[in-house]
């Protein structure tokens, strides 16, 4: 006892409205940047209304039931395509699939009519459908990183591409009997097959699509809203982690305290949309100095911090005079100036936040001092000079005195050489 292909085939058809109607209320209700879902549904929707023309054939014209149920089917495939170089952000060439759908239509017409042929209107069908079935696969291989939710899709597509190639085999093999509803082993299980990877291909876009909602609740929880910075949490953990390789691996770091000058006043006088105007421009002006391995953190209104890793204070320095110079310079109807207070990694730091009340008490100093100024964390062994022998918002000289002190010492590996070379030249003495 066989099963009806034609139920078969109605049985896939009412899945692709209800997948469809599931990934219409996600792109509904999911954040905008996540694209693709409406195309998704609606290559569901062309392809549910495809296979219900295809599946009444023999009580509407052929016309409807061959041409224009096969050609929405393969729409439908089309948007799938679409829909899923829109989710991963890839180029779309929708002109070149278009082409694509065209080619097949007029091929399976010119079968239909001109030169009837079942086996050729089967193969065409099935290449068309295969072929954008395997490069939506290839697409999510070479380019999405959504492991569990993408692996699904793709041996889903995959799967469906391979019940597509089965069915010209068994139409010029004799299998199919000349006739898509054809009463046999053969394609009842191939009808099966094609609605089991349907239903399979139509939950990997929704797993996709909330592996992407996921990613995106973890972004808005470790970035503030307003500024895109990272959040008081998420900058403490990474800044912490940094801390901690830097301790193994004996590598330096530096830790940079910002606040911008007055802010409450730009608050109080020309309104808070003026406010969020200047933390934003803000965030963009540090933007331009930050290295792919930094840290840039909002620690709470005006307040944000900035962890360089591979930094040593020197050049920290630098980048701190180059951010506050920018702001210094920034043209816009809220002018603004920033406070600095910077320090570098020691020995017996074990937190992050070691590092930051040290940072921050060189904050206050230059909030003290008149703002718009960098100073250097006092509690350091030794300072180093600015480049130029001064200290951004310092007064101090470049003295002989404090060249001496700041000049580089001996590497840990230089240090040995060094003291066996002269205890060598004393013995030969």
């Amino acid at each position: 006892m066989h099963l009806d292909s034609r139920t078969i085939m109605f049985i896939t058809a009412c899945m692709g409205p209800l997948m469809a109607l599931v990934l219409l209320a996600m792109r509904r209700n999911y954040p905008t940047a996540i694209r693709g879902l409406g195309w998704w549904a609606q290559g569901a929707l062309w392809s549910f209304v495809g296979v219900l023309l295809i599946a009444s054939r023999g009580s509407i014209p052929v016309f409807w039931s061959v041409l224009v149920g096969n050609g929405l089917m393969m729409l439908g495939m089309v948007q799938w395509l679409l829909g899923t170089q829109r989710f991963l952000g890839t180029s779309t060439d929708t002109g070149r699939w278009m082409q694509l759908l065209v080619f097949s239509i007029a091929l399976l017409g010119w079968y239909l009519i001109v030169q009837p042929s079942f086996e050729a209107r089967t193969l065409v069908v099935s290449a068309t459908m295969a072929i954008l079935l395997l490069v939506n696969a290839r697409l999510l291989l070479r380019q999405s990183k959504y492991r569990f939710a993408s692996h699904f899709l793709l041996l889903a597509l995959v799967a469906s591409a391979a019940t597509w190639v089965a069915r010209p085999i068994g139409a010029y093999g004799g299998y199919l009997e000349g006739n898509l509803f054809a009463a046999n082993t053969y394609n009842t299980l191939l009808n099966a097959s094609q609605t089991a990877t349907t239903l399979l291909t139509l939950i990997g876009f929704v797993l996709l699509a909330s592996e992407r909602v996921r990613e995106e609740f973890e972004k808005l929880a470790a970035h503030d809203s307003l500024t895109g910075a990272l959040t008081r949490r998420a900058w403490s953990k990474a800044a912490q982690s940094e801390l901690e390789r830097c301790h193994r691996h004996g590598r330096v770091l530096s830790l940079i305290s910002m606040d911008l000058d007055h802010f409450k006043r730009i608050n109080d006088t020309q309104g808070h949309l003026a406010g969020d105007q200047a933390l934003v421009d803000f965030t963009r002006l540090v933007g331009r100095h930050l290295r792919r391995h930094d840290q840039f953190g909002r620690m709470g209104g005006e307040e944000f911090v900035m962890l360089l890793p591979e930094t040593p204070l020197q050049e920290a320095q630098t980048v701190a005079e180059r951010v506050r110079l920018s702001v210094q310079n920034r043209v816009g109807t809220t002018p603004f100036t920033v406070s600095i207070g910077l320090t570098t990694l020691a020995a017996d730091d074990a937190t992050v936040q070691h590092l930051l009340a040290r940072a921050d008490a060189a904050l206050y100093q230059a909030k003290a001092k008149g703002r718009n100024r960098i100073e250097v964390d006092t509690s350091l062994s030794c300072v180093v000079n600015f480049p130029g022998g001064l200290l951004p918002g310092s007064t101090s000289g470049h003295t002989p005195e404090r060249a001496a002190a700041t000049a580089p010492r001996p590497s840990l590996l230089v240090r040995p050489v060094k003291s066996a070379l002269r205890h060598g030249s004393r013995q030969r003495g």
